[in-house]
């Protein structure tokens, strides 16, 4: 049985991708008989004490930005090195080069304990939820989040890609790609063929946010005939009415064809992978894009911009397709839509894909790595 303190700066009340894939593997790790606290921040000032295995450091600065709650701890090296200190774990797992990183860090140092890092985000895509000029907080947040990576002792990526990235900025350490598992619920355990419908269900699930081109897939969207396709956007955001304003304004779609859901529970999520013929997603931000695995998991094929992230899991012609553009997107939902024995052999492909990408096989390789850094 190990010990495990996973620290981060971001955890519920968010949600989305990271929180996820914290909640992903520490069900799991947990399951399996090992012991898991999670440090994060009091964003909400009620430090949440009911919470079991959550300790939330103390913010006495917290504030909203662009609808996001912001917390910056005032004591976070001393309170994190008593909660490190209580628990004795084996090894650190920080997710975040900034803030609690940091403070996980010295505490690593201090207590001997070893650490491993995730490098979930492309930090220099996200630097609009930052209140700094762009020119000024690129070259710093970069360079922050490379000597982050050359100080811990080894480091976790979700895709190929970044893996890629680190090494081409002569970060020589321990690297090894894992990517997030799915959760149970959205891991089907047999396989069906969709029906043929009469209206193609055309689905993606994401941030309400810029960086996530939303308007992109509304406008490929727009370019299909209206009478045989329909369109649904689940996810949550700031950008929602920005969005459902383009959509129903703009672009002049029609709300029975273009339906937005604002945070269903993760039934009603499941439910519409499993209605869906094709899951659609035009980011470029994604380091794994856990929805593109979930999806496949439940036998829809994803069309995706080719990424960071998407091109670690999307093969052309096995389980759905990589594009670049407008009209590739277009030509791609059309092909499949229209070529019922090329749809029916994505479908499979797509559940074999989602299958690998269980919480059980990517938390057993996350145990394997802890592994290597403990000395017992």
């Amino acid at each position: 049985m190990l010990k495990i303190a996973i620290v981060t700066n971001n955890y519920k009340p968010y949600s989305g991708g990271l929180v996820s894939s914290i909640d992903s593997f520490s069900n799991e790790l947990r399951t399996a008989g090992h012991k898991v606290i999670i440090v994060t921040l009091d964003f909400l000032g009620n430090n949440n004490g009911n919470e079991k295995d959550i300790f939330r450091i103390r913010c006495h600065v917290r504030f909203n930005y662009k609808n996001n709650p912001i917390a910056i701890p005032f004591n976070a090296d001393n309170e994190l090195l008593g909660i490190l200190k209580d628990f004795s774990p084996d090894i650190i797992h920080s997710q975040h080069p900034f803030l609690l990183g940091i403070s996980a860090l010295k505490a690593s140092k201090k207590l001997q304990i070893p650490i491993v890092f995730t490098y979930h985000t492309q930090y220099d895509k996200y630097l609009h939820y930052i209140p700094l000029p762009y020119k000024i907080s690129e070259p710093i947040v970069k360079n922050l989040a490379l000597n982050y990576c050359r100080k811990i002792d080894g480091i976790i990526v979700p895709s190929q890609s970044i893996n890629n990235f680190l090494n081409e900025h002569s970060v020589n350490k321990n690297i090894q790609v894992i990517p997030s598992g799915i959760l149970p619920v959205f891991l089907p355990q047999d396989f069906k063929i969709k029906e043929k419908k009469k209206v193609f269900h055309l689905l993606t699930v994401s941030r309400f946010r810029k960086e996530k081109n939303i308007e992109f897939l509304l406008e490929a969207f727009s370019k299909l005939d209206q009478n045989k396709f329909k369109f649904t956007l689940i996810g949550y955001g700031s950008d929602l009415e920005h969005l459902k304003n383009y959509a129903y304004q703009k672009l002049n779609l029609a709300e029975s064809n273009v339906q937005f859901i604002e945070k269903p529970e993760k039934e009603i999520i499941l439910s519409y992978y499993k209605s869906a013929d094709v899951f659609i997603f035009s980011s470029v931000t994604e380091t794994q894009g856990i929805v593109l695995a979930e999806a496949m998991a439940n036998g829809t094929p994803v069309i995706a911009f080719d990424a960071p992230g998407s091109n670690d899991i999307i093969k052309n012609g096995f389980n759905g397709f990589l594009v670049n553009s407008l009209q590739e997107m277009i030509e791609r939902i059309l092909l499949i839509a229209e070529n019922r024995r090329l749809n029916e052999l994505l479908q499979f492909n797509a559940y074999k894909t989602g299958q690998e990408y269980s919480s059980e096989k990517t938390t057993a390789k996350l145990v394997n790595f802890y592994k290597l850094f403990i000395r017992k």
